[in-house]
């Protein structure tokens, strides 16, 4: 370093050559023009010089800027795609696992990839004392939703603790459908609790198709194979085997509902099965609901118990650009940036 310093100082006050020919004393006109002549090379070389020297530096400071830019993106990146810290009641505490949002295999909060392991980290942290399910939401895949209940009775199997469903804004569908797999469950009084059945949902845009005369033409191996397509007009017998999937499905619904509440529920089942919401006074007479209350009004009965959040969490990915979304995308970048450094094209391949 202190070489590198002593050579730079050195070319940084070494005298102008073209100044030096012009101020030397020569005997002849002869030798003055020969000496300004190798001046004006030298100095040229040195300008030259300069000039790569510089350029070298700005494409060392360029590679280092990128190749740190990129690092911390693939820091940031690779700090998401690692798995969540875990969280861990350090005192006797409930336990709050959370299901908001539209409740679906790929949702970002409320799939039950994710929403399962937050209940195996409460059910078996030795801490928790109650565990309560947090639902608002307006329900969703009754899978996904069948899947979470599932997990919550193998679990209070291995782990006999007192479970409760505390809805918030909104306990919905296949979202009040998680509720009951709750001992207890509570909402508020402006909470909208019910819409206990089942939907099923298709286009039928066969007339806009005909109005451009356009048709489409579908090969199936059976008449109802393709029942739901929106480009070709309902058939009766689609439209039959359809209703009689939803009213399979919420025949399977209310006879949950009639599991789960049993001799809470205060009117005839046809009551329930309108596929209506109800608020959460009117939801605490029809017994769907055991109490009006919010999770402060809960926590207030257990003034020992801490409140732990067990999840699931939502990702913050706002730092972190599109390309860097695998470890494979990190190390292309940081491959590209190497590359930049050395001042190579990438042959990296995308």
């Amino acid at each position: 370093m202190s070489n590198f310093l002593t050579r730079w100082w050195a070319r940084r006050n070494a005298p102008n050559p073209v100044e030096a020919a012009l101020m030397a004393q020569t005997e002849t006109a002869e030798q003055a023009m020969v000496g300004l002549a190798k001046a004006f090379v030298l100095d040229q070389q040195r300008r030259e010089a300069e000039a790569r020297r510089s350029a070298s530096f700005r494409r060392w400071v360029m590679g280092v800027l990128v190749v740190g830019s990129v690092g911390v993106y693939a820091a940031l990146a690779a700090k998401a795609l690692l798995p969540m810290p875990a969280v861990m009641a350090r005192e006797p505490a409930v336990g709050v696992v959370r299901v908001e949002g539209q409740i679906s295999a790929d949702a970002k909060l409320a799939s039950a990839k994710l929403v399962v392991p937050a209940l195996k980290r409460a059910f078996e942290d030795d801490n928790v004392q109650r565990v309560v399910l947090y639902i608002d939401s307006p329900g969703g895949a009754p899978v996904e939703a069948e899947r979470i209940m599932d997990a919550v009775a193998e679990l209070r199997k291995k782990h006999p603790k007192p479970v409760q469903a505390i809805i918030g804004n909104l306990g919905a569908s296949a979202g009040y459908m998680v509720a009951l797999s709750a001992d207890e469950i509570i909402s508020g009084k402006y909470s909208l609790v019910g819409s206990i059945g089942a939907i099923l949902q298709s286009w039928d845009v066969h007339r806009v198709l005909e109005k451009y005369d356009v048709k489409a033409k579908t090969y199936a191996s059976g008449n109802l194979k393709g029942m739901l397509n929106p480009f070709e007009p309902g058939t009766p017998e689609g439209e039959a085997k359809a209703q009689a999937l939803v009213d399979e499905l919420g025949r399977q619904f209310e006879t949950l509902l009639k599991d789960r509440r049993g001799k809470k529920l205060t009117q005839p089942a046809g009551t329930y099965t309108t596929g209506e919401v109800w608020g959460g006074q009117d939801a605490l007479a029809l017994g769907l609901v055991d109490s009006n209350g919010t999770l402060e009004t809960v926590m207030a009965q257990y003034p020992d118990l801490k409140l732990v959040n067990f999840g699931p969490f939502e990702r913050s990915s706002g730092l972190v650009p599109d390309f860097l979304r695998s470890f494979d995308d990190i190390a292309v970048a940081l491959t590209e940036g190497v590359a930049l450094l050395k001042g190579q094209a990438s042959t990296v391949p995308r």
